[in-house]
């Protein structure tokens, strides 16, 4: 009769528990998971040591090689797949560019983009790159997250892209906190002098923020662009997509 061994059991724990807590410290794990510490370290190190996992300061995290393992990160499979054509239909509809963004280790990556059809438009290709403390998404992206954590992915010293960027991190996470109550964020030129954005969020089953849904506009047509109907459409679409994640995950 075949059994399941135990230490694998144990590692697909911890693969889960990072999976949605996104990342822990060894004691956090060891407790909400009911493994002792000792035999918590061991599995942790293993890990550590293969690139399975990582760790920054104290806290550990999912790591690079297991998500290309995961055929490039399935998670993000499906929410390309999901978003897309939410955002062919968003961007007909409002004649605006949108955007699916994560948090990618310590930068914000794009996964999907829908560019507007304005012959003067903002252009974002997939897989670009931000930083994680300037813009819309960005900001939404790291909200949710503790204040150590933060602080080991923030850069030590904020670098300042225009006039309206944070570059004060307490004035940061005091904005970071209205934006975890409100859902919902904007950029004010804070990375482009010309460009802002908004930006919704999208949850996995532990209500945990895996993904933004954003718009970038042109800033000086800021007053424009935000109409309630936009506002409320992004909010209902970054909604629908979160819903339909929700059916994979017993898959």
């Amino acid at each position: 009769m075949n059994k399941i061994v135990p230490a694998i059991e144990k590692m697909n724990k911890i693969f889960n528990y990072l999976y949605n807590k996104n990342s822990a410290t060894q004691n956090q794990i060891a407790l909400d998971l009911n493994i002792p510490k000792a035999t918590t370290s061991r599995i942790l190190f293993t890990l550590l040591e293969f690139g399975y996992i990582k760790k920054i300061g104290r806290f550990y995290s999912l790591g690079d090689r297991l998500k290309y393992l995961t055929t490039n990160n399935h998670q993000e499979s499906l929410l390309y797949t999901i978003s897309y054509p939410l955002l062919e239909e968003l961007s007909l509809k409002f004649n605006q560019t949108f955007k699916i963004s994560i948090l990618d280790s310590d930068k914000i990556r794009v996964i999907a983009s829908v560019e507007s059809g304005n012959f003067y438009k903002i252009t974002v290709s997939k897989n670009a790159v931000f930083p994680i403390y300037a813009g819309a998404a960005s900001k939404l992206l790291i909200c949710q997250l503790d204040d150590t954590t933060l602080n080991n992915l923030l850069p030590k010293n904020l670098e300042r892209f225009t006039p309206n960027t944070i570059t004060d991190k307490e004035r940061l996470k005091s904005e970071l906190f209205t934006i975890n109550i409100k859902k919902i964020a904007f950029d004010n030129a804070e990375h482009c002098e010309v460009i802002g954005a908004v930006a919704f969020p999208i949850y996995n089953q532990s209500n945990r923020i895996i993904a933004s849904l954003s718009c970038p506009y042109f800033y000086s047509e800021r007053e424009n662009i935000l109409t309630s109907e936009l506002l409320s459409s992004m909010k209902r679409y970054a909604d629908k997509i979160t819903k339909e994640l929700s059916k994979f995950k017993n898959k």
